[in-house]
């Protein structure tokens, strides 16, 4: 029964994440508390999923062309860097503040996510290197901190300070996911946090639910994706207020 349940959850996560541009660890994570897993756990088997469904779902949208890799680089160079330092950081923190941490995040990029424009500018701005090198490195420190792929942080910055539209900031996303699940997965692992009996149910419902995700994604008007994007935070911040206010995390 575990397994299944283990499975189910990366199924969602891997919808989530083709259709949000996430690493699913919004979805994984309280999922996980609720199912009983601590909290640096429940991190470290977020990054394994995020790690399997952004492989195959960047497989997807680079043989699609929705953007050039080479210009965002920079991004998932500095959240290689960045992923890094936040799962270390969360080697020497209490679970009740990494939890802190997490519904922090979700707050505020559901704050971000409500102003941004769906279709975003005609002309999207462009950043040097070090600028887009920067929002990547912090992104994913604070986002390897939490368990999360800092997707939705990404589609936010993107798609309102950039003006890059809903459906490309997506793409993007889980382009930046990719260098940061993997390289938070690689730190969790060698910290001896994955359990990969429950780690692997994951990660083969990732992969099953990603493609399902991309597709979804690319049928949705621009406005009703960003719709559906704050239906999730409300229900994850909703969650995880419950699980630090009951006293379970």
């Amino acid at each position: 029964m575990e397994i299944l349940i283990f499975l189910a959850a990366g199924v969602l996560a891997g919808i989530a994440s083709g259709f949000f541009g996430i690493g699913g660890g919004i979805v994984v994570v309280p999922l996980c508390l609720a199912a009983g897993e601590g909290v640096k756990a429940a991190i470290a088997l977020s990054t394994m999923q995020m790690t399997f469904s952004s492989i195959y779902g960047n497989f997807i949208n680079a043989r699609d062309r929705l953007f050039s890799p080479r210009e965002y680089l920079p991004l998932g160079l500095g959240g290689l860097l960045g992923a890094s330092c936040g799962a270390y950081l969360l080697h020497f923190i209490s679970a009740h503040l990494a939890a802190i941490l997490f519904l922090s995040v979700l707050l505020l990029t559901f704050a971000k996510s409500l102003f941004a424009k769906a279709e975003g500018e005609s002309a999207p701005r462009r950043a040097n290197f070090v600028v887009m090198f920067a929002i990547g490195l912090l992104t994913a420190a604070y986002a390897g901190l939490v368990g999360i792929g800092g997707g939705f942080i990404v589609v936010a910055f993107l798609n309102g300070f950039f003006g890059v539209g809903i459906k490309q900031a997506v793409s993007v996303s889980l382009f930046f996911v990719l260098f940061v699940g993997s390289s938070a997965f690689v730190t969790y692992w060698v910290l001896g946090y994955v359990d990969f009996v429950k780690g692997l149910p994951l990660a083969i419902g990732a992969l099953l639910g990603v493609r399902f995700g991309i597709t979804a994604a690319r049928r949705v008007s621009a406005e009703l994706h960003k719709r559906a994007i704050l239906a999730v935070y409300v229900l994850m911040i909703a969650l995880t207020i419950y699980k630090i206010a009951s006293g379970e995390i």
